[in-house]
């Protein structure tokens, strides 16, 4: 692992992921983490809190004129995308987000959650002039209106998302604790996480006026008892892959993503500490909680089979959950498959005898349960 800050990185400001915060939360977060920023970093802060201070008339406008809306949407059989990062789930997620009778989290609507409703066609036509064309981390196409990780959203609009860890890494292990395993036992944190999750999906439902909402984060993976407490008739998709994989994965996500939206600089040796520590507390939590998922409420596919076969996979996803009309779906997520059909995976150096050891050890409950092989 090799994590890199460069003056580029210091001063990477208009796509930072942050930029459609709410000022109280951005006060807690600062407030929280007691101000502890990288003086290298500061004008990234300088920059978003002007951008965040700006945003304040319209975010009051939007929620004015449309929060009884959205309190009095219902929400109907919600399907989350399980796994974790550099999993398959943004393959996974395009793939059906293709399907028109479906509704999904746009990047526009992640990034900027309190205003998209009265300016999101506004600010859809800056983030396509802002963003790259791939996300940092690998070659998946990047905009606007792709499909994103709702985690993002709640990091604007709530204290209790996972991302907050991404801009005070050295806080990440608490954060992981706080808002994906909820270990600290809080019911303050955790009525607020469902509170807002709640919220932002009901603004997803009427502004996609009623379609059945597709919903993709990694964290949710650690979440499944408290989402159902929140939504009894939730379906999921859990995609997993080799553990040695995405751990090798994960290295290269945090090389790009850190530097990028960090405040904070880490050691490598903190964060691969974290990919080990997290990885092991969501899983043990998803296979306790798996048994309280009604049978035809969730189906369970291997990366390598879904890649393999993507047409095949999601015809048996949409016949065990019943998701609809797959033959009516078919053409527009065949046409999404044969996009990335010359797709070519990030290329991986080995690992050391330490690592792979640490990886059998901690994450050895996971290769049993899935069947993968420890020795490969």
């Amino acid at each position: 692992m090799n994590i890199k800050y460069s003056k580029k990185n210091y001063l990477n400001l208009t796509t930072h992921t942050a930029l459609g915060m709410s000022l109280p939360v951005w006060i807690r977060l600062l407030i929280k983490n007691k101000l502890a920023i990288d003086i290298r970093f500061l004008p990234k802060v300088l920059f978003l809190t002007g951008n965040i201070l700006i945003n304040i008339p319209f975010q009051l406008y939007e929620s004015l004129r449309y929060n009884r809306k959205i309190k009095n949407t219902i929400v109907k059989s919600p399907i989350f995308i399980l796994g974790h990062p550099r999993s398959g789930t943004t393959y996974l997620h395009y793939v059906l987000s293709k399907d028109p009778d479906f509704s999904f989290c746009s990047t526009n609507e992640a990034l900027i959650p309190n205003t998209f409703l009265s300016i999101g066609k506004f600010t859809t036509k800056i983030l396509e002039m802002a963003m790259p064309e791939t996300r940092p981390q690998d070659n998946v196409k990047a905009g606007a209106a792709k499909p994103k990780e709702e985690e993002f959203a709640m990091g604007n609009i709530s204290s209790t998302s996972v991302v907050h860890g991404y801009y005070f890494p050295k806080s990440i292990n608490k954060v992981f604790d706080e808002t994906v395993t909820f270990e600290k036992g809080d019911p303050d944190i955790l009525s607020h996480w469902k509170a807002r999750l709640s919220y932002f999906v009901k603004k997803l439902s009427y502004k996609h006026t009623g379609k059945r909402i597709l919903l993709k984060s990694p964290a949710n993976t650690g979440r499944v008892k408290e989402i159902l407490e929140l939504y009894p008739d939730a379906c999921f998709i859990h995609i997993h892959r080799d553990p040695f994989e995405v751990y090798q994965s994960n290295e290269k996500l945090y090389e790009k993503i850190l530097p990028l939206l960090s405040f904070q600089k880490v050691e490598n040796k903190f964060i691969e500490d974290y990919i080990l520590y997290s990885y092991e507390k969501m899983y043990r939590k998803y296979l306790k909680e798996r048994s309280i998922i009604p049978e035809k409420q969730l189906f369970e596919v291997s990366y390598s089979d879904f890649v393999s076969a993507p047409i095949e996979c999601t015809e048996k996803i949409y016949a065990h959950l019943n998701l609809g009309d797959f033959e009516k779906a078919r053409p527009f997520l065949n046409e999404e498959v044969q996009s990335v059909k010359n797709y070519q995976n990030n290329l991986y150096s080995g690992m050391s005898e330490k690592t792979k050891s640490q990886i059998k050890e901690k994450w050895a409950f996971f290769f049993d349960a899935f069947g993968y092989d420890k020795n490969n």
